[in-house]
C-alpha cells in the first residue's frame, strides 16, 4: 500500500525549505517501494530473454512542468484540493511506463529445486549403477553424482536469488532518481548549486548502473541453470520463484552428522575396510615394531633448543637392520593412514560446514532482520517527524535508502544461508567440503546524507 504521507498545503513550509513541488519525486518513489514490499517480487527473468531489459536507457524526466519560483509552485499546490496526494496521483497517471516491468507471471509455474534436480538427471546413462561395478567404480560414480547434485542446487539458488536482487536493485533506483529529481528541481530554482545537485546525480547513474549489473547477472545464472536442465530445442527460458524459506537451524548433534558423513563417504568407507583386512593379516610384533621404526628423528642432537625452521630440518627415519620387515606390513600401515586421513578431513568438513551453516542462519534470521525492523522504524518515525516539519525531505529520502539497503543485505544474507545449506548437505553425502565463507554477506554501508 502506498505510503500514508500526511496532506500540506503549499503554505505550510517556508519556501526555502520545503517547495511543495519538490516533494512529488519523493512520493512516489516511497509510494512504489513500499507497494513493492508488500507485493510479489517481479519476474525479471522475461526481460533477460533478449539481454538487459530497457529499464537502462536515459533518465526519463518529469511530466509536472518546474516553476520559477516559490510562489509559482505554491500556486500549483493550489490547484489541487488535497495537496501533494492530488499531485502524485496525477503526475502518475501522466507518466509513461517505463520498460522496467516484467510479463505478467500469473497463471505460470515456476521450477522447483526438486523439478531442476530431475530434468538435470533425465535421459542421463552415466548415472545408472551397473552390476559389474567393483566398490571403487560404485564410489567414484556416487561422487560424480553428488557433485552434480551439488551444482544443479547452486545453480537454482543463484539463478533465483539474481533474480530477486533486480527487484531490490530497482528499488534503489526508485530512490535514487527521486532525489536526483529534487535536487533538480532545488537547484532550477536557485536554493542549491549546481555542484550539490549533481551529487545527486552522480548517486542516479550509479544505482542505473548497479541495476545494470543485477539485470546482466540475473540472465547469466538463468543462462547457466538453463543449460544444465534444459533441452536443446528449448526456446524459452524457465520461470524462477523466490527463495524459499530457510530449513531449521535445530541441526544433530556434529557427532550424528559426522557419522552420517562417515559413512555415506564410499571412498573412507573402502579404505577403512581394506585397512582394516591388512592389518588384521599382519603379527602384533611385526606391527609394533614397524611403528616404532616410523617414529622421526630430529636431526638435532636432544635438548638443543628448537628454532623455528627446525621442522625443515627432520631426517628420514632409518630402518634398523635387525628390525623385520617386509612389503605387507608397509602397504597395510599406508593404508591406514590414508583411511586416518580421509577421516579426520571429513570431520573437519562436517564441523566447518556446521558451523558455517549455523552462522549463516543466524545473520539471515536474526541480525539482519532486526537491522531492517529498525531501519522501516526509523523511516516511519522520520516520517512522522517531516509532517511535523521537524524533519527535511533529504532526511526521510536517506532513511528510505538505508531501508532499501537493508533489504537488499538480508536477501544476500537469504541467499548465504541456502548455500551454505547445500555445501552442509553435500558433505553429508559424501562430498568435500567446497564453500566459501562469505563473512561480509549482506555488509552495506550507509548513504550519504544529503543537506537541507
Amino acid at each position: 500500500m502506498p505510503f500514508p504521507f500526511q496532506v500540506h498545503s503549499g503554505l505550510s513550509h517556508p519556501p526555502q525549505r520545503r517547495l511543495a513541488t519538490l516533494c512529488l519525486a519523493l512520493m512516489s518513489c516511497f509510494g512504489v517501494a513500499n507497494a513493492s514490499t508488500h507485493s510479489p517480487t517481479p519476474q525479471s527473468s522475461h526481460a533477460g530473454h533478449h539481454g538487459v531489459s530497457p529499464a537502462s536507457g536515459p533518465t526519463p524526466k518529469t511530466t509536472v512542468p518546474l516553476p520559477n519560483s516559490w510562489t509559482e509552485a505554491n500556486d500549483t499546490v493550489g490547484q489541487f484540493l488535497r495537496g501533494h496526494i492530488d499531485i502524485l496521483r496525477w503526475e502518475i497517471d501522466k507518466t509513461p511506463k517505463s520498460g522496467m516491468g516484467s510479463k505478467d507471471q500469473a497463471g505460470k509455474d515456476t521450477l522447483s529445486l526438486d523439478q531442476a534436480l530431475k530434468l538435470s538427471l533425465r535421459d542421463q546413462p552415466q548415472w545408472l549403477q551397473r552390476p559389474s561395478m567393483n566398490a571403487t567404480e560404485r564410489s567414484a560414480l556416487n561422487t560424480q553424482l553428488q557433485a552434480q547434485v551439488l551444482r544443479i542446487q547452486r545453480a537454482w539458488i543463484e539463478a533465483v536469488s539474481a533474480r530477486q536482487s533486480v527487484a531490490h536493485s530497482r528499488q534503489g533506483l526508485e530512490a535514487a532518481q527521486a532525489g536526483a529529481e529534487l535536487g533538480e528541481r532545488m537547484a532550477h530554482i536557485g536554493n542549491w548549486s549546481r555542484a550539490r545537485q549533481m551529487q545527486e546525480e552522480l548517486l542516479l547513474w550509479e544505482a542505473r548502473s548497479q541495476l545494470q549489473n543485477a539485470e546482466l547477472k540475473a540472465l547469466q545464472t538463468h543462462l547457466a541453470l538453463w543449460q544444465l536442465i534444459g533441452q536443446a530445442d528449448a526456446v524459452e527460458l524457465p520461470d524462477l520463484p523466490d527463495l524459499p524459506d530457510l530449513p531449521d537451524a535445530r541441526l544433530p548433534s556434529v557427532d550424528a552428522l559426522t557419522a552420517q558423513a562417515l559413512a555415506a563417504n564410499l571412498k573412507w568407507v573402502s579404505l577403512k575396510t581394506d585397512a582394516e583386512r591388512l592389518i588384521k593379516g599382519q603379527t602384533a610384533t611385526s606391527l609394533a615394531q614397524a611403528r616404532q621404526a616410523l617414529q622421526p628423528s630430529p636431526a638435532k642432537a636432544p635438548g638443543h633448543s628448537m628454532t623455528p625452521d627446525a621442522f625443515t630440518r627432520l631426517a628420514p627415519s632409518l630402518l634398523p637392520a635387525n628390525v623385520p620387515w617386509n612389503h605387507s606390513t608397509e602397504n597395510a600401515l599406508q593404508a591406514q593412514a590414508q583411511a586416518d586421513a580421509l577421516q579426520r578431513q571429513i570431520r573437519a568438513d562436517v564441523r566447518l560446514a556446521h558451523a558455517a551453516y549455523l552462522h549463516a542462519h543466524t545473520q539471515a534470521t536474526q541480525n539482519w532482520p532486526q537491522l531492517l525492523r529498525l531501519h522501516t522504524a526509523l523511516e516511519q518515525e522520520n516520517l512522522l517527524r517531516y509532517n511535523g516539519m521537524l524533519k527535511s525531505t533529504w532526511d526521510l529520502l536517506a532513511s528510505a535508502r538505508q531501508r532499501i539497503q537493508s533489504k537488499q543485505a538480508l536477501h544476500q544474507a537469504q541467499t548465504q544461508a541456502w548455500l551454505a545449506w547445500t555445501d552442509l548437505q553435500a558433505v553429508l553425502n559424501g562430498l568435500p567440503y567446497t564453500g566459501q565463507l562469505n563473512l561480509d554477506a549482506g555488509k552495506t554501508t550507509s548513504p550519504p546524507s544529503a543537506g537541507h
